[in-house]
């Protein structure tokens, strides 16, 4: 017999394979279509939940304050797509800003709809890892065995991923589940069969971070699991605060490393290094400087951002895109959430985001001393918080923005004991306010 629960879950878990297919046809076939496709799984979850409450004439709605938080960062994410349909963004449409404005607000909703339907909660951190392990899977045979390649953003000696939304963010996915695989080992060590499976799957990683070669997406992995392993994550606010200043920490680090690379000692390696290649981050921090001198000396739009692209309507790119020689400057990004965030929304909400950050840390990390399974979480949202500051990872509809949601979706839904308002269907009220804020509704 199937119930309305494993319905869910199995959209759930086809959720992110189907994901990964719809960005492949936003950027070989048509963006808009794609978006649908990638939007689609979220879109049925949360109509079979709608369909099942005309059913059963009830509703119950458990979510907290952190939801309507989550909703409006969301909603200011949409809001910047259409300014800068406004303002005439090339390449931009109705019908494309639509169809991007559905694939970043569904999934969050859909993954409210989830726990609504896991009261429990006890598979669906195993139901995570089987979806994000059939999008990496779908990756490798659509790569090595179809030859496939990333449409969207590709280099020429790297494995590129056809199925997802650019090169680096294959890269944060194998990083994602290597984490994933850590929390794992303990119990892979139960059984030699686990064991070699477990072996496999995490040399097949390292592997692939080797052929992807995303040195500071590595670097940033690499870290957080050395933290994990050596049970070094004890103050989340530590890892808070550095992450956040991480940009001026990286920009002032590529300039000790450019000076240090000009000893002579390092004669030799300079030979087979490009020196402001590393210094610079491939770049990067061209673009993040800019940024640093608009925040500074322009801050135009600061407090409610500049629409999407706003760097573009800013021209705080500009002396980048002649540097690069980049004729088409309106699809160039700053290499950063953060920033990104910073001018194309504007400092409040900037604010929210790193508050939403902060809360999702302060509230995972008691899972993790307690040994819950949700407690391996926390990994995955420490590589989050440092891999948003050098990388697009986790803007608008990208891979890492609807992993991010999936985390936050934990925190915000109540658990059934706090539902403490009811609505009957003549309108009667019962009503009891709870510190926690928005609890339930019900009807009959």
């Amino acid at each position: 017999m199937v119930y309305k629960k494993d319905i869910i879950n199995i959209l759930f878990v086809a959720s992110f394979p189907i994901f990964g297919l719809g960005t492949y046809i936003s950027a070989s076939k048509s963006p808009s279509l794609g978006y649908l496709v990638s939007a689609a799984p979220y879109v049925l979850i949360v109509l079979f939940y709608l369909v099942d409450l005309l059913y059963r004439r009830e509703f119950q709605i458990r979510v907290n304050i952190w939801y309507l938080t989550v909703v409006l960062f969301l909603l200011s994410t949409v809001a910047s797509l259409f300014i800068a349909l406004g303002k005439n963004l090339p390449d931009t449409t109705q019908s494309l800003t639509i169809a991007r404005s559905i694939v970043i607000l569904m999934p969050f909703q859909a993954f409210v709809v989830v726990h609504l339907y896991n009261e429990k909660g006890t598979e669906l951190v195993r139901l995570t890892f089987i979806s994000l392990t059939l999008l990496l899977l779908i990756n490798l045979v659509g790569y090595f065995a179809l030859g496939l390649s990333n449409n969207l953003h590709s280099i020429e000696g790297r494995v590129n991923f056809p199925f997802i939304d650019g090169i680096y963010s294959g890269a944060c996915l194998v990083a994602i589940l290597s984490l994933m695989l850590a929390y794992y080992f303990r119990s892979a060590q139960k059984h030699i069969g686990w064991l070699t499976g477990w072996l496999v799957y995490f040399s097949l990683n390292l592997v692939l971070l080797f052929l992807i070669n995303s040195r500071l997406t590595t670097m940033i992995f690499l870290v957080v699991l050395l933290l994990i392993l050596l049970k070094a994550v004890r103050s989340v606010k530590s890892i808070y605060w550095v992450s956040v200043f991480t940009l001026p920490i990286l920009l002032n680090t590529g300039l000790l490393i450019y000076k240090i690379l000009n000893l002579p000692v390092f004669v030799s390696i300079l030979k087979r290094v490009d020196l402001i290649d590393v210094s610079t981050f491939n770049g990067r921090a061209f673009l993040w400087q800019d940024a640093f001198n608009w925040l500074l000396y322009d801050q135009r739009g600061l407090l409610l951002g500049n629409g999407y692209r706003g760097h573009y309507f800013l021209e705080i790119t500009s002396n980048v895109a002649r540097l690069w020689n980049e004729q088409e400057a309106y699809h160039m990004h700053l290499h950063s959430t953060s920033l990104e965030i910073l001018v194309s929304q504007g400092l409040f909400m900037l604010i929210i985001f790193f508050l939403l950050f902060y809360k999702a840390l302060k509230y995972y990390r008691p899972a993790l001393t307690n040994n819950e399974e949700k407690g391996m979480y926390l990994a995955i949202l420490i590589f989050l918080l440092f891999i948003m500051e050098v990388d697009t990872f986790l803007y608008l509809e990208s891979l890492g923005a609807i992993i991010f949601s999936w985390l936050l979706s934990y925190m915000v839904v109540d658990s059934p004991g706090k539902s403490q308002k009811r609505y009957d269907i003549n309108n009667q009220v019962n009503l009891k306010i709870s510190g926690d804020g928005i609890n339930s509704y019900s009807r009959t």
